[in-house]
């Protein structure tokens, strides 16, 4: 894949002749049709902007997770629990150690969401392939991943799937770990709760509207075959057809 040129996905004209239709419509391999907001590359200020508050994101994330996080719990104490003031940025609310572990379960999630968004941002600016469309997911990516470890939180406190003992027996740094990876995750945890509820309910109506993934499509070889075997990079060996088919999309790098 040539640095700067047009993905496959990416036709130059920025897809007009897919609308168009004809010899350059769904039959000569076009993309389906496509609104053109958002279709421009970033530009500098964008990248920069964008670079700007995910770092912050990730400043202030990492700062409440490290505040937010509770002391150890006394195994045997018969006064009940009161809330304990904690500083959380500039705020400093009374919490319970529940109250606490949410934080934690929110914090860590969105952390984790973060450090995919963020090695796909530099991948793409890297390659110089950042579009405009994709700048709504990068900022919401973290909300996204801390909302989804909270789910799964609840799933497991709840006794859905397994039994877990009360606030003051949980380890923090478990509940931390699996947030994190729900974050970084996320898709993946969404296809397999997916797959949980369609064989525990009945799967859902198949609509029109919906969004299917678009299969990659090869590109000619830039090289002619050896005697001996298939160009140089292409698709056989995993080259720029296969790589540009990976590349096409930032949501799907997980």
């Amino acid at each position: 894949m040539a640095q700067g040129e047009p993905g496959p996905q990416d036709p130059p004209d920025g897809g007009r002749a897919s609308r168009a239709g004809g010899a350059a419509g769904p039959a000569a391999g076009q993309v389906a049709e496509r609104t053109s907001v958002g279709a421009e590359f970033a530009t500098r200020g964008d990248i920069v902007l964008l670079a700007g508050v995910m770092l912050a994101f990730t400043v202030g994330i990492a700062t409440t997770l490290v505040q937010a996080w509770p002391p150890p719990a006394a195994a045997t104490d018969p006064v009940p629990e009161r809330a304990a003031h904690v500083r959380i940025l500039f705020w400093t609310p009374g919490l319970l150690r529940d109250a606490r572990l949410f934080l934690v379960v929110l914090t860590a999630g969105g952390l984790g969401a973060l450090i995919h968004t963020l090695r796909s941002l530099y991948e793409y600016v890297g390659n110089r392939r950042l579009k405009r469309s994709w700048v709504l997911m990068y900022t919401l990516e973290p909300f996204v991943g801390a909302v989804l470890a909270l789910v799964v939180y609840l799933v497991l406190r709840g006794g859905l799937t397994t039994t877990m003992a009360s606030s003051a027996e949980i380890n923090p740094y478990g509940v931390a770990a699996v947030a994190a990876l729900v974050g970084m995750f996320s898709r993946q945890t969404v296809q397999k709760l997916l797959a949980v509820f369609d064989t525990l309910l009945a799967p859902a109506e198949q609509t029109s509207d919906r969004m299917r993934p678009e299969p990659a499509r090869p590109e000619p070889a830039r090289h002619a075959p050896a005697p001996d075997g298939p160009a140089q990079g292409g698709p056989a060996q995993g080259g720029p057809a296969q790589e540009a088919g990976r590349r096409s999309d930032p949501g799907a790098d997980r």
